[in-house]
């Protein structure tokens, strides 16, 4: 959306500059002004992701399904580190905020990629106590460790490298494997989707989302090792499916870091269509883009940072693929629960 556009449609509610921020922060939940409104009449500054979604909203009408709960639960996971897994996981999340629903980021990595990706400081989280970790031990709620990223209004749930004590004592508690779903059953009822990030592992985090999770997708680094490791996690989803969680599903694949010009990018990216492309779904690849790196450094999602960024598109189609399975689930009336 464009300054003049920005203008004209403020103009056609009958709001002044003040008053219209007033609206937004109402709707947003920020802290805009008068000079902020009219930086981005003039193009002098961008207009936020958020802001641009909710206009475009405000002009085409709602979307079906934004109903604040009943949440669709989705675990990004890869047992192999380095295939973009927490990059895609903050940009799928980001990219549903941005359309407008209420998402929730879970960053079940003790790492904190996911949480230092969106600027947040994991240290300080930790010594504020406000970390998944006193989550998980019953300590606090999930409302209670909440963070908003500014632009898009995604609400994030911080981890700390303390988590990895969680991994082990996961193990010994009796129905430790239903913990996740335990602890996010409340805020199922007030979000439209719950996007949780995973260790780079199949172990008792990774396996806690996987119990609590409605569908998983799986990104994938067109190089050999990540697609072995795929192999890995789609049994182990097999067996959870089986043991644990009858109504878990895998929305699709989506291959990361692609090269055109490399030969082996290409023979991989082909050998995932021939071998899972008849029966998952097979996203367009996301190509290697330096700008991802970017984003991480300066904390922002590249889909809300650089929306034309090579591969947002791809992220968007993920989410939109998420907003369908929603809506499926929720016609279903027991699939969503």
């Amino acid at each position: 959306m464009k300054g003049d556009e920005l203008r004209t449609h403020r103009e056609t509610k009958g709001l002044s500059q003040s008053e219209f921020a007033v609206w937004l922060n109402e709707r947003l939940q920020r802290r805009y002004d008068k000079q902020k409104i009219s930086r981005w009449e003039n193009d002098a500054e961008r207009i936020p992701a958020a802001v641009d979604a909710l206009m475009t909203r405000e002009i085409n009408g709602p979307e079906p399904e934004r109903l604040g709960g009943p949440a669709l639960v989705v675990v990004v996971a890869n047992q192999k580190g380095g295939c973009a897994k927490t990059v895609s996981a903050v940009n799928i999340a980001s990219a549903l905020a941005i359309k407008g629903y209420a998402t929730m980021l879970i960053d079940c990595d003790p790492q904190a990629n996911a949480t230092q990706h969106l600027g947040i400081d994991s240290y300080t989280m930790e010594t504020e106590g406000k970390t998944l970790y006193y989550v998980m031990h019953g300590d606090l709620e999930l409302d209670d460790i909440l963070v908003t990223v500014p632009e898009s209004g995604l609400r994030v749930a911080p981890s700390s490298i303390r988590l990895a004590e969680t991994e082990v004592e996961l193990g010994k508690e009796a129905g430790g494997d239903f913990i996740m779903k335990e602890k996010i059953a409340a805020a199922k009822r007030s979000f439209d989707f719950i996007v949780i990030d995973t260790p780079p592992n199949i172990g008792e985090l990774t396996k806690n989302a996987m119990v609590a999770a409605h569908t998983a997708v799986i990104p994938c680094q067109t190089e050999k090792f990540s697609l072995l490791g795929m192999a890995f996690l789609l049994e182990n989803v097999t067996k959870i499916r089986r043991r644990m969680n009858t109504g878990l599903s895998v929305l699709g694949i989506v291959p990361t870091i692609f090269k055109q010009r490399e030969r082996n990018d290409r023979e991989v990216l082909e050998q995932i269509h021939e071998e899972y492309g008849p029966h998952l779904r097979v996203f367009d690849p996301v190509p290697k883009a330096s700008v991802y790196a970017q984003a991480t450094s300066v904390g922002r999602a590249a889909v809300e940072a650089m929306p034309d960024v090579a591969g947002a598109a791809v992220y968007r189609d993920v989410a939109s693929a998420l907003a369908e399975e929603r809506t499926a689930r929720i016609k279903e009336v027991d699939r969503v629960a």
